[in-house]
């Protein structure tokens, strides 16, 4: 690590404070005519010497051999009391800057003291006490200094240090990955590249064996990861179980392309923790500073949105920041800066997907589903913007706008005489917000709209970040009338410990287990397991994503409560809903 300006100043000032030194022994030396020819003239290019080399043998070894030629020659042809006063207050002081924070200087006056004892005359006595004094006193007091300093110093260090590691794997840290990158411009961005490494489902193995396990797997991948691709750049902890490799090179994308590829062919390796072992699978993402110069933190960005796409791919995947990618992501900002605009300016709109009683064909609710009609970007699909409202918490008036119009629409419906029960999805990051149970209450009092008429869908991941949180919330609202569906049922957790306690009257099967079960005998078993589970706990149970006849007559054969889907209709306006829905009970009084 390179000296910072104030450490490389303090060091030109020591060594010009040494080399002054060395110059006025020279000169007590020079203006003694009769030691020309002895051992004197060896003292000051010795101790250059000690100055500048590196070695620290070598530097003990030139700078007492300066010391042991001073007394020696002295001992040879004794100095005068004016060159041993040099010698008693500068020799010292050189070894000062030679072993900052060391008592060496201390010592080596005191070799001196002794050393000049034998070659004054009785009458240089008292002149060389009041030298001793003096030289003692410089000589501790610089000493004593140099020491705090250097103390100061390495204590400053150890803290600089622990500020730019992580504590947990001891890899440069987030703070020390942006002071680095802080080096990268327009003028060399070509020769930088990003690969943003990220675990797959961490979480999950904090959850199920504790954070100290997960700890440990955390520091065996980290130093099993930069023993492999460390040399190929500086390796970073980013935070939680992200990684971060920048990668300087003249032939950048060879590079690259090499690291990733060490990467996938350890990708397997499985880590020994007390007696278990584990594997850990991550996802790449992949950027380029050149693809945004000058701008550092775009930069960074691009490297997470390839990441967080190589990790919606699923594990072991690895995505490259790319002209495609560079689209997603303007229409991903715009998505997200826009959502707000898009509430005031009316431009969400509900459409409403029947659900259909397998026994009897009769309709017996609607699903609420939103559409965005954007302007310039046209029909945007809710798979596309509801994880970037949920990720920015915009979900939350979004969500509350949901409520409010699906609930408008049901009372104008049942004004109407036309009673159908709606439900509406509620996102994890609404049930994160306190005042979700209040929300409801007070658009069911201001639309005057019978609780039974609507109807609350929650998924799993939902119910497993906060049982207790959920199942207190679901509780309220049954005991106001709304009824609970649990979304996606199976897909995810199926934590079926939580059925019998959360308060449920639908569960919904995800279309994963609907649409090859008229094929595959396994899909066809887990979806019968469903049913008769529901059943069994007093739960309806409705299929999702109904698609064809065959589809339908197997879940009519096992059972199933209802059905909605394709094979029925797709999501309609609320003007062609009504219509569907009066057609539909004006044949079956036919």
């Amino acid at each position: 690590m390179s000296k910072n300006v104030s450490e490389k100043w303090m060091t030109i000032i020591a060594d010009l404070a040494y080399l002054c030194s060395v110059a006025v022994i020279s000169y007590g030396l020079v203006t003694q005519p009769h030691i020309w020819s002895n051992v004197f003239l060896l003292v000051p290019f010795v101790m250059v010497v000690a100055l500048w080399v590196s070695d620290v043998r070598l530097k003990h070894l030139f700078a007492f051999s300066a010391l042991a030629l001073f007394l020696v020659g002295g001992l040879i042809e004794p100095l005068e009391v004016g060159v041993i006063r040099s010698g008693l207050i500068l020799l010292p002081l050189c070894y000062v800057v030679l072993f900052p924070g060391s008592m060496w200087s201390i010592a080596v006056a005191a070799g001196l003291i002794n050393g000049y004892l034998y070659q004054l005359t009785s009458l240089d006595v008292g002149l060389f006490i009041e030298i001793t004094a003096e030289a003692s006193a410089i000589t501790i007091f610089a000493t004593m200094m140099a020491y705090f300093y250097v103390e100061t110093r390495k204590q400053a260090r150890i803290y600089q240090l622990q500020s730019i590691t992580d504590y947990l794997t001891k890899l440069p840290n987030l703070h020390a990955f942006y002071e680095d990158i802080k080096v990268v411009d327009r003028h060399n961005a070509e020769k930088f590249g990003l690969l943003h490494i990220g675990l797959d489902g961490f979480k999950h193995i904090n959850d199920r064996l504790g954070y100290r396990y997960g700890d440990m797997l955390l520091i065996a991948f980290a130093k099993h990861i930069n023993d492999l691709i460390g040399g190929y750049g500086k390796f970073y902890r980013l935070g939680g179980d992200e990684f971060a490799l920048v990668v300087e090179s003249s032939e950048l994308r060879p590079t690259l392309v090499e690291a990733v590829d060490v990467l996938r062919r350890h990708e397997k390796t499985l880590f020994h923790m007390e007696n278990t072992t584990h594997r850990l699978g991550f996802s790449i993402g992949i950027a380029l500073a050149k693809d945004a110069p000058d701008n550092n933190e775009v930069w960074v960005k691009n490297a997470d949105f390839a990441l967080y796409k190589a990790l919606s791919q699923g594990a072991g995947f690895v995505c490259w920041f790319d002209d495609q990618l560079l689209n997603e992501t303007i229409r991903q900002h715009q998505i997200e800066t826009e959502i707000k605009a898009a509430l005031l300016s009316d431009q969400f709109v509900l459409y409403y997907q029947p659900k259909v009683a397998i026994e009897d064909g009769k309709i017996i609710g609607a699903e609420a589903l939103i559409r965005w009609k954007h302007p310039q970007l046209g029909s945007i699909s809710p798979a596309e913007f509801i994880p970037i409202a949920e990720k920015t918490a915009q979900i939350v008036p979004l969500g509350q706008w949901i409520l409010r119009k699906a609930c408008e629409q049901v009372q104008a419906w049942h004004v109407e005489g036309i009673d159908i029960c709606v439900s509406v999805n509620v996102s994890t990051v609404q049930f994160d917000d306190a005042d979700l149970f209040k929300a409801i209450c007070e658009i069911l009092r201001e639309v005057q709209l019978p609780s039974h008429l609507l109807q609350i869908e929650i998924t799993e991941s939902t119910l497993m970040k906060d049982p207790e949180g959920v199942t207190e919330i679901c509780n309220q609202l049954r005991a106001l009338g709304v009824s609970i569906a649990v979304d996606d049922f199976g897909v995810e957790y199926s934590c079926l410990k939580y059925l019998k306690h959360l308060p449920v009257d639908v569960l919904k099967i995800d279309k994963y287990f609907v649409n090859e079960c008229a094929i595959h005998e396994a899909d066809r078993i887990l979806l019968k397991t469903i049913v008769q589970m529901g059943h069994s706990l007093d739960i309806s149970v409705v299929a999702e994503g109904v698609e064809n006849e065959q589809q339908l007559e197997v879940l009519r054969q096992e059972k199933c409560d209802a059905y909605q889907g394709y094979l029925y209709s797709q999501p309609l306006t609320p003007s062609e809903f009504i219509s569907l829905v009066e057609h539909h009970n004006q044949s079956m009084k036919e």
